[in-house]
Formats: structure tokens, C-alpha cells, sequence
């Protein structure tokens, strides 16, 4: 343990510094997104001595695994019940041409596969945590994460901008304006931010979050797939990750207890109410943050820059394809 403390020591520092950016000035750009970048900052400008390294690897793939198994706490995959047979087709159908699409793109472009599947997957599913999830099932790189969250962050941050604008000047109803945010936006912050653009109270908030959500659900059986497809063409058998089964185990607990509520997820503390699933999602994010840190820590800043700007270029064009794939869908399925 004494080998490890003073990298996790660092990566603590930075993710609460991290934070506190996001809280203040930077609240535009994801804490991730700022954890890598300093991370990056401090690895390329500071040289960090070795004994840093065993703790700043304990918080990339130790920690990370079970901020994904936390992550479960997120999912609810009695949410796809909810929505009509069209809309869930949608969803299925954005999320499968994202990934084919930005694979595709990106073997044209010379990018390698991991790297543009994780940008398809930031796309289509969840963002950030979608690639932190999916990276360890297809065998990605740390600079494969790293760049592919720095970029569908920066994309989604653009997007929320853009698709408020346009709340207001789309033909669109509530209802297929809620739908059009929560089934093309990256990130569930920014699909939801986007989705509320016509008022708080009004019920493309209440749609848009519904559909994002089920794109969150469905991030477990698309990491099945993708193991499966990746074992194939790497010729190789691999056995499928422990902690994304825990992951996928701890989504259907969650699930069905919030049907038949099993077990109560709130305890008092003294005067206080603790809501036992809030704080596993505040403490899944932060194991998360930690690990990105990390990775951001293990960064090549000349490799990262030449390889980002041909991932974000890539990613826009995919960001583009799906938010009128998405328009195209709902006009013709008549929602």
C-alpha cells in the first residue's frame, strides 16, 4: 500500500482540483474532460518520478473497474419498457450506425479501430462513461480514452449550444423536440440540458430524458457485443470481463428494485436523509474522474495532439449524421 500512496495521493489532488474548475468558471466543459487535461498538463510539464507510477496505474485500472461496476447504479432497464416499439427502434438504429459509421470513417482516415469505435460509442450511448466502459471490453489504449472523451465532451458542450438555439426555431412539437435532444445529444448532462431548452416544466424534458436513458441501458448488451466482435477479429478468445458483469448485475438489481422495491435505497442519518443510489453515482463519478486523471498522467501530448484533431473531425461528422438520422426518424415514424 505504501508503494501506491503517492500516486493516488496526486490523482486525488487533481480530481478535486478538477472539480472545484467546473464548480467555479469552467462548468461549460465536463470535470473528465478538465481531469484529463490537467493531467495531461502536469505529466508533460512536470517530470513525475517513478514512484508515482504504481499508484497513478492502481487509480487507472483498478479504481476505474469499480467506478464501471458503480456505474450500474445508473442504469434502468425498466425504462425500455416505457417507450413505444418505434422509439426504441430509433434509439437501436442510431446507436448501431454510429458505431458502424465512426469505425468505418475512421478506418478510412487511418485512425485505428479502438479509437473510432470509442468515438461511435461516446456518440450513440452515454459519452464519457460509455467509453470508459466499453474501452477495457475492446482492448482500447489510454490515449485511445483519453482522446475520444476530450473530444465527445468538447462536441457535446457544442451540441447543448447549438440544439438550444434551435428549440425555438424547429417545426418540431415538445414531444419530438424531447425526443430529437435525448436521442442524438452525447453525454446524458448534455442530452438533458438540451432537452429542457423550452422550460423546465415542459414535457420534451421529460421525454428527452426517458430516451437518453434507455440509450444508457442498452450500453451492457452493446459491450456484449463488442467483446464478441473484437475476440473475432483479433483471433483470439477472451474471457468477458468480470467487472462488466458486475456492472450489467448491479443495473438489473437497481432495476427491479425500483419496481418491486425490495430493499429501501434512503437511511436516516440523524437529521439527516442519505439516498443510498445518489451517493453510489456521486462515488462511481469520482472513481471515474480519478481514473481519467490518471490516464491524462500517462499521456504523450505529441501523440495525443496529432491523433485528436483527425478523431474530432471524425466524430463531428458522425455528431452530424446522427442528430438528422435522428430528425429524419421521427418525422417519418410520425411521433
Amino acid at each position: 500500500m505504501k508503494d501506491i500512496y503517492k500516486g493516488l495521493l496526486l490523482t486525488a489532488i487533481i480530481s478535486v482540483i478538477s472539480i472545484m474548475l467546473n464548480a467555479s468558471f469552467l462548468n461549460f466543459i465536463e470535470t473528465m474532460t478538465i481531469g484529463i487535461l490537467l493531467g495531461i498538463i502536469v505529466a508533460n510539464v512536470f517530470r513525475i518520478p517513478e514512484s508515482f507510477d504504481k499508484g497513478i496505474s492502481f487509480a487507472l485500472k483498478k479504481i476505474l473497474k469499480w467506478g464501471i461496476v458503480l456505474l450500474g447504479v445508473k442504469l434502468n432497464f425498466s425504462l425500455l419498457l416505457e417507450l413505444g416499439p418505434k422509439i426504441l427502434l430509433l434509439v437501436v438504429s442510431l446507436i448501431t450506425i454510429a458505431i458502424t459509421a465512426s469505425y468505418f470513417v475512421g478506418r478510412a482516415h487511418k485512425l485505428n479501430p479502438c479509437l473510432s469505435v470509442l468515438l461511435g460509442v461516446g456518440s450513440s450511448i452515454c459519452g464519457a462513461s460509455a467509453i470508459v466502459a466499453i474501452a477495457p471490453v475492446i482492448g482500447a489504449e489510454d490515449e485511445d480514452v483519453a482522446i475520444s472523451v476530450t473530444v465527445i465532451s468538447l462536441l457535446g458542450a457544442i451540441g447543448v449550444i447549438v440544439y438550444s438555439f434551435l428549440a425555438q426555431k424547429l417545426p418540431l412539437t415538445d414531444l419530438q423536440y424531447g425526443i430529437w435532444s435525448g436521442s442524438s445529444l452525447q453525454g446524458v448532462a448534455h442530452a438533458i440540458a438540451a432537452a429542457g431548452a423550452r422550460g423546465t416544466d415542459n414535457i420534451s424534458l421529460e421525454i428527452g430524458t426517458l430516451v437518453k436513458m434507455s440509450r444508457v441501458a442498452l450500453l451492457a448488451p452493446v459491450a456484449l457485443v463488442l467483446r464478441s466482435l473484437f475476440s473475432k477479429s483479433q483471433e483470439r478468445k477472451t474471457k468477458f470481463p468480470a467487472y462488466v458483469i458486475y456492472f450489467i448485475l448491479v443495473g438489473i438489481l437497481f432495476s427491479v428494485n425500483d419496481y418491486f422495491n425490495f430493499f429501501p435505497t434512503a437511511c436516516r442519518l440523524g437529521d439527516m436523509t442519505v439516498d443510498i443510489t445518489v451517493l453510489l453515482k456521486k462515488v462511481s463519478n469520482i472513481f471515474i474522474l480519478m481514473s481519467m486523471v490518471a490516464m491524462g498522467l500517462k499521456v504523450n501530448f505529441k501523440s495525443f495532439e496529432s491523433r485528436a484533431s483527425k478523431a474530432l473531425v471524425i466524430c463531428s461528422f458522425v455528431f452530424v449524421l446522427i442528430s438528422l438520422t435522428s430528425l429524419a426518424g421521427i418525422r417519418l415514424s410520425g411521433c
